[in-house]
């Protein structure tokens, strides 16, 4: 998708700072304005594709912002367009959850992945889900901690459908650094954990991944690069490898995190092709019929973070 030109108007000067920050390191045109003199003269439809409005912004000319967009000549979207902003209205219905979402669409959640990633607006949806979770500046020193809760899942694919496994059961800790690309720590999940609601199929699952030979999915931070935000929520890229069936591959993963108080939020969102794990027999995994060696994870953890060390 390409750069959308966005008009924030927010009366609370120091949110609107940090929406521009995001949206800007999300390649987006962003400009603020915070007082409603300001943003009255500043509407114009042939300026901005998006207006993220605060309705209760003061001096605000209503009518004005009524006539910009009644009178804009702009052609009618293409039906591209037109699913890319109904996909992205969902989500922030939902508040980013994609699995809702794709409920409430009709649709499974793999497609709407696929589509969000077609559309380029994950970073709109994460930064709809980020910035309800509070302003906490993130630390000047990344402290270390320890996951307290937290669930990885999958969404696969067959030919009778597509299901979701998922573990609850995940372990890991973080060592703290001055910055985060100095941060190292690992995070892991027992394969034998995986339930996909079919005990048959997870019978396939286990015989498939051989979890008695290989029992531990793990992935081993080696630091982490932001790529947008400054305050409480960031996008970052996950640097390290991801062990799996006894393959170990260097990896790069998207990821937010959001710090609050006491806590981090990492959430991760990423394909995989199981036969870059030497994963095999999954023509047979339901039987008869056939899964798709590419799959989504999803990874939510949430940290206890340790601030006297």
């Amino acid at each position: 998708m390409k750069p959308l030109r966005i008009l924030v108007l927010d009366r609370n000067r120091e949110r609107s700072d940090e929406l521009v920050s995001l949206l800007r390191g999300a390649q987006h045109q962003a400009v603020a304005e915070s007082d409603g003199a300001s943003a009255s003269a500043a509407i114009d439809p042939s300026r901005w594709d998006v207006l993220l409005l605060d309705l209760a912004l003061p001096d605000l000319d209503l009518t004005l912002l009524r006539q910009a967009v009644a009178s804009s000549s702009a052609e009618p979207d293409s039906l591209e367009e037109a699913e890319r902003r109904h996909l992205a209205l969902t989500l922030r219905h939902t508040g980013g959850n994609k699995r809702r979402a794709a409920h409430l669409l009709g649709i499974s959640r793999s497609t709407l992945l696929n589509k969000v990633r077609k559309y380029g607006i994950v970073p709109l949806a994460a930064l709809c889900w980020a910035s309800s979770a509070g302003l906490a500046q993130v630390p000047a020193t990344i402290p270390s901690g320890k996951v307290v809760s937290g669930t990885l899942s999958f969404d696969g694919h067959a030919t009778v459908g597509d299901f979701v496994g998922t573990t609850d059961s995940v372990s890991g800790e973080m060592i703290g650094a001055p910055n985060l690309g100095g941060v190292r720590g690992w995070v892991e999940a027992p394969v034998r954990t995986l339930k996909t609601g079919d005990g048959k199929r997870d019978k396939d699952l286990n015989k498939s991944m051989e979890s008695s030979e290989y029992p531990a999915m793990r992935f081993e931070l080696m630091g982490a690069t932001p790529a947008g935000g400054t305050t409480d929520s960031m996008a970052a890229t996950l640097h390290g490898s991801l062990t799996l069936h006894g393959v170990t591959r260097k990896v790069d993963l998207p990821g937010t995190l959001v710090f609050r108080g006491s806590t981090l939020r990492v959430r991760s969102e990423f394909p995989l092709n199981l036969k870059d794990y030497r994963i095999g027999g999954l023509s047979k995994l339901l039987g008869m019929l056939k899964m798709s060696e590419k799959i989504e994870v999803q990874v939510n953890l949430l940290f206890g973070l340790d601030h006297r060390a």
